[in-house]
């Protein structure tokens, strides 16, 4: 005689049954339509970071603040994976999900398959979360605000599945599989070299309909008409060679045949200034604009930039690797182009970052319209201590002439210079910096290798 129909007769115990029954769908409905919240959420806040990647598009209300910045975290090398954006990998994983999710097995071995290949999904997605949050804090020390949307689904998801986990006979596999997934990723990361993030733009192709210009045809770009005269070290250079010259024609008194030497020296001094050639057919002369390095270097380029761009900043490292490298062979025209709408017209709207922007620009260019020679420091202070104005005026009244340097701020120069910056950044197509202009090419975004800026150099002002 069986003993088990009377217990399940027994209308409490059938109540008791049916409501945990009911409890059980219940959760599954609702862990069902959670799950499908999140992977639809991040799936579309992925396929949106992906294309912000793939076109290198300004990412919408999420660019240049102090904390919050996605353009930076986008640059970064790990957003990133074998050069692919890691957003495309998650748009696999939560589109796996979905198409989990909809598809109705038509078997228990079908269904077993199917909660574990959401399982394995759900897991990655929640440790890829853990991963890449962890690098925005401790590592790139910026927050994408898309990209926390997107990982914040991937923890939910992950969480769901482990609160409403089904009875899958494999799971420790998922979870080994899942875990081996992220570890790789993570390998594959920190083993591989950085992605470039720059862009070469060829300005050579734009002229080809109407013919090239030679470089000799190449028009010179003025500087304001109250620039400085040249101070120390073309000065100190053009002494050099002419005590050089007297030295050789003296001596020619006493050693008749070094004659032709001289005659040669004085041949080679024909007047004409060193000058770097911009957008196939402008020319800015060396003596006249802001300079790193000796104006009669055998290579120079044009800098644009903004003393308060992070990515100027670290490409500024990278910039000062490659004047250790070459020496005296290579000098740069630093142009800041200030991101702020009160001095450039082609931005749109001031971020906070680049409040003062204007003000340390154009105290830059007061300071080498004082001297020169000092600029070259006060440059790399500015990139290296990333001041406020107020401190940094403090520091460049300890390092050139006081009075000089209040005069100059009084006056229209500088003003008029970033103007002239502003301007040759408007004929380059503005939008992004920094950007290092040669001959007939332009390296648009933040290049953070000394080895790639060398290789430019050589490659664009051979």
């Amino acid at each position: 005689m069986s003993f088990a129909g009377p217990l399940f007769q027994n209308p409490e115990f059938n109540s008791t049954v049916q409501l945990r029954q009911s409890f059980s769908k219940m959760k599954t409905v609702i862990a069902w339509w959670s799950m499908f919240a999140c992977s639809t959420t991040a799936l579309v806040t992925s396929c949106y970071l992906a294309w912000a990647s793939l076109t290198s598009s300004a990412v919408a209300g999420c660019d240049g603040g102090s904390v919050f910045d996605c353009s930076h975290v986008l640059h970064s090398r790990w957003s990133n994976v074998m050069s692919i954006p890691v957003s495309i990998p998650a748009m696999a994983i939560h589109m796996t999900v979905l198409a989990m999710l909809l598809v109705k097995p038509v078997s228990a071995r079908l269904e077993q398959a199917r909660w574990a290949i959401i399982g394995f999904a759900a897991l990655s997605a929640g440790a890829a979360a853990v991963w890449f949050v962890g690098l925005q804090v401790l590592w790139i020390e910026h927050l994408c605000l898309y990209c926390l949307i997107a990982h914040t689904c991937g923890v939910v998801l992950a969480a769901v599945f482990l609160w409403n986990r089904p009875q899958i006979h494999a799971f420790g596999w998922v979870v080994a599989a899942a875990t081996a997934a992220i570890t790789g990723l993570i390998l594959l990361q920190t083993l591989s070299l950085g992605p470039q993030t720059f862009e070469l733009i060829d300005h050579s192709k734009k002229s080809e309909s109407s013919g090239a210009l030679e470089d000799e045809d190449a028009s010179i770009f003025e500087a304001p008409k109250s620039a400085p005269e040249p101070q120390a070290s073309l000065m100190r250079n053009r002494l050099e060679l002419r005590v050089s010259q007297v030295s050789g024609c003296v001596a020619m008194l006493l050693y008749p045949a070094i004659l032709t030497t001289c005659e040669i020296a004085n041949e080679a001094d024909d007047g004409q200034v060193k000058a770097a050639r911009i957008l196939n057919n402008l020319k800015l002369e060396t003596n006249v604009w802001p300079l790193l390095g000796k104006p009669d270097a055998e290579m120079v380029f044009v800098e644009l930039f903004d003393y308060t761009c992070e990515h100027c900043q670290r490409t500024h490292k990278a910039i000062e690797g490659a004047r250790a490298k070459l020496g005296d062979r290579l000098a740069i025209i630093a142009l800041p182009v200030p991101l702020d709408i009160k001095c450039n017209p082609s931005v749109k709207a001031t971020d906070a970052a680049h409040a003062e922007s204007c003000a340390i620009a154009k105290l830059a260019v007061a300071v080498w319209s004082v001297d020169h020679d000092k600029f070259s420091e006060f440059h790399h202070y500015l990139f290296s201590a990333k001041p406020t104005h107020a401190v940094a005026l403090i520091k460049a009244k300890e390092m050139v002439d006081g009075e000089k340097l209040k005069a100059m701020l009084s006056s229209n120069l500088p003003s008029e210079y970033i103007a002239k910056h502003v301007a040759i950044y408007q004929k380059a197509g503005g939008g992004t910096i920094p950007k290092l202009m040669f001959p007939k090419t332009t390296s648009v975004g933040a290049i953070e290798s000394t080895d790639v800026i060398v290789q430019l150099i050589e490659q664009h002002l051979r």
